[in-house]
């Protein structure tokens, strides 16, 4: 009974981390949203993690694969997060170990601004689809207005990360890797949801009691809220950006066969 109890506080606080983190769910929901998985679609997961998000979307009938090269969450994503329609597999993002024209779809949620070679790992996405196949991501922009140089310099500090992205020039990286833009929606992109990520940090550094009251406040009133402002919101910038993305023919130049 003890490892069992152990196991259900394990998956309880993996499932808080990620659930009650308002930046996360305001990025992921959106995405998950869009993925639509199929019944029998085969997804691939770029930088997984603990494979959170690949047990939400096997539950709806797809088949998903999870990668990532931190070996300690692919042991948290098998304990917690397997089942028939999953598996984890260790790799690194810029070379997929597995063979071409394999799956439907290819995902990878708040990890593209981590990769030191996004073009590779763009062209591993294409050799991997099938023909017609599509991406999903999203992508740290901090585009909004009242984030300054210093914030970026701040986020890429604290988060390691390398790059920002905006839907221009992600259209440019796409093209060149053999990909058409469908859609693209910036995340977080009003005012008021620069005041609710600023308090998102601020919970950081609050007692764990009112740290969760804030967060749980956040993912379920803040996220109302938020919704309302976005609507009269104009689709210029934003804390993170949405793309969706189609695999085009033929291959494109200095990809491998």
């Amino acid at each position: 009974m003890s490892g069992l109890l152990y196991h259900v506080r394990g998956l309880f606080t993996l499932r808080i981390r990620k659930d009650l983190n308002f930046r996360r769910v305001q990025e992921t929901v959106p995405a998950l949203r869009w993925l639509k998985p199929r019944r029998g679609e085969r997804i691939l997961d770029i930088g997984c993690g603990e494979g959170t998000y690949d047990y939400r979307v096997a539950m709806r009938g797809a088949e998903v694969f999870g990668l990532d090269l931190n070996r300690h969450q692919l042991r948290r994503a098998a304990s917690y997060h397997k089942t028939p329609s999953t598996g984890f597999f260790c790799a690194d993002a810029g070379a997929f170990p597995v063979r071409s024209g394999q799956f439907d779809t290819v995902m990878s949620l708040c990890v593209f601004e981590h990769l030191p070679d996004d073009r590779q790992t763009l062209r591993e996405m294409w050799r991997v689809l099938r023909p017609g196949g599509r991406i999903l991501l999203t992508l740290d922009s901090l585009s909004l207005g009242g984030i300054g140089e210093a914030w970026r310099d701040e986020h890429r500090e604290r988060h390691s990360v390398l790059q920002f992205y905006s839907h221009p020039s992600v259209g440019s990286l796409l093209e060149a890797c053999g990909f058409r833009l469908i859609r693209h929606r910036y995340l977080l992109r009003s005012k008021l949801d620069l005041a609710l990520i600023r308090l998102s940090y601020a919970t950081e550094r609050m007692h764990a009691i009112p740290a969760a009251l804030v967060r749980l406040g956040l993912v379920s009133i803040g996220r109302a809220v938020s919704a309302v402002f976005n609507l009269f919101t104009k689709n210029h910038g934003g804390w993170t950006l949405l793309i969706e993305a189609d695999r085009k023919t033929p291959r494109p130049a200095n990809s491998p066969p």
